[in-house]
């Protein structure tokens, strides 16, 4: 909800929902934003941070990722720009310490026009009316952040796309504007999947109620995989040996003072161990089953050595295929 109007924040139950609200801290009622949410949203509520009486953000723990959603309203046309310039840079400051991997949607009136036509990465074909200045100060601030204007994405009916009509129409001069927008981060735009408004809902506002429905749809992340090493190699007795020489070198010459934590010291010895691996051993490409074990891998080897005596080879397969029942059904 933009321009709640109520002074204060606080977060109350109405009913069976849950109200959290950011507005004036002097009492004035005035500007104020809120959101109203059901029973089982109302649970996932992770953090609620009033900001000002223009900004708050309520951070839900959700699946597979969580969303944070910053509930804002912008100055009107009549305010300063310096006023305007606040706005963005408040919304600015908090986007820069939320996660770039959750959901981040920024909602509510901005007091702008974007227009239609597609300008840039932001700013999609099917918006509505004409361009103002503070429409150009919208699309800077989605740039600047990485966000995307979703409700200029989709094509609908202009009935479909206005969010608010001038209070004092008349029936030769009829205002319709589209001034509320849903802003999603670039990397999560597919998952915004909907967008539209409910002109007939009657909510007595001049607004019209803005809907987004959302589904998570995640960009593939490339897994940084921890490198593991064959250590099959150390049976070899003269190889382990010049292991163990080099590791008593090693931890031998370290300097290690009483100063240092119990952390730093465990740090210094894993970077010996890994440097020892990296000098003696080749990393193992082998693809592990779930249930896969090391003695079985031993096993395997030992099956392979003995590939050319077909009784200890037969021996030896009958073990690996008792093993591999057993972890199985482990």
């Amino acid at each position: 909800i933009s321009e709640m109007r109520w002074p204060d924040a606080g977060d109350i139950k109405v009913d069976e929902h849950r109200v959290l609200y950011s507005g004036r801290a002097d009492g004035i009622h005035e500007h104020g934003v809120g959101m109203i949410l059901s029973k089982e949203a109302g649970r996932c509520v992770k953090n609620f941070t009033p900001i000002s009486s223009r900004v708050m953000l309520v951070q839900l723990n959700a699946s597979p990722i969580n969303i944070n959603i910053l509930q804002v309203y912008a100055p009107t046309f009549d305010k300063s720009d310096e006023e305007v310039a606040e706005f963005y840079n408040s919304i600015e400051l908090v986007l820069k310490i939320l996660k770039k991997h959750e959901l981040n949607i920024v909602i509510g009136d901005y007091n702008a026009k974007i227009g239609q036509g597609r300008t840039s990465e932001a700013v999609g074909p099917f918006g509505l009316g004409e361009r103002n200045t503070r429409g150009d100060e919208l699309e800077n601030f989605a740039m600047t952040n990485n966000l995307v204007i979703m409700n200029t994405w989709f094509k609908l009916h202009p009935r479909r796309l206005y969010t608010w009509k001038a209070p004092k129409d008349k029936p030769g001069k009829i205002v319709r504007n589209q001034i509320d927008f849903v802003l999603v981060s670039k990397r999560f735009r597919n998952s915004c999947t909907y967008v539209r408004t409910y002109p007939g809902a009657d909510i007595k506002s001049d607004h019209n109620p803005l809907v987004a429905v959302f589904k998570a749809r995640l960009k593939k992340m490339k897994l940084k995989k921890k490198r593991k090493y064959d250590l099959r190699k150390l049976r070899d007795p003269t190889l382990k040996q010049n292991v163990q020489l080099e590791l008593n070198e090693q931890i031998g010459t370290e300097e290690i003072s009483n100063n240092e934590t119990i952390d730093q010291k465990l740090s210094k010895l894993k970077s010996t161990i890994q440097y020892i691996k990296q000098k003696f051993l080749k990393p193992d490409d082998r693809k592990r089953k779930t249930w896969m074990t090391d003695e079985i891998l031993s096993l395997m080897e030992e099956r392979r050595i003995n590939k050319g005596n077909s009784v200890e080879y037969k021996r030896i397969q009958s073990i690996i295929r008792k093993k591999i029942r057993e972890a199985k059904e482990r």
